[in-house]
């Protein structure tokens, strides 16, 4: 479990790029039910539950949440586990390869 964590925190920032999740509330809450789809991480649940209640209290429509929500769980069940890969000895590697070695989508939508 710590290795687990120590590793989200460590490679959030490359997993933002390789999964093409944005740094806005949206692409945070894509990228949190990316990991819970692969860590089963309780900390990504409540950080989806509170980006839900958020959007609630703001007034704003859900529907962009909602797909986010949606296309990163179903990413994070297709692709290879993530934390288990060194991506920061991978520098000199293209995005496409690591994508596909990771069985991530090559075309962001």
């Amino acid at each position: 479990q710590d290795f687990i964590v120590h590793r989200l925190k460590e490679t959030h920032d490359i997993v933002h790029v390789l999964t093409g999740f944005g740094v806005d509330g949206v692409g945070e809450i894509g990228l949190q039910a990316f990991n819970l789809a692969q860590n089963r991480s309780p900390l990504a649940v409540l950080l989806i539950f509170g980006g839900m209640l958020k959007t609630l209290q703001d007034d704003q429509p859900l529907e962009a949440l909602l797909h986010a929500i949606s296309r990163g769980f179903e990413m994070g069940l297709k692709a290879e586990c993530v934390v288990g890969y060194k991506l920061e000895d991978g520098w000199q590697r293209p995005l496409s390869e690591w994508r596909a070695e990771l069985k991530l989508p090559q075309a962001l939508a």
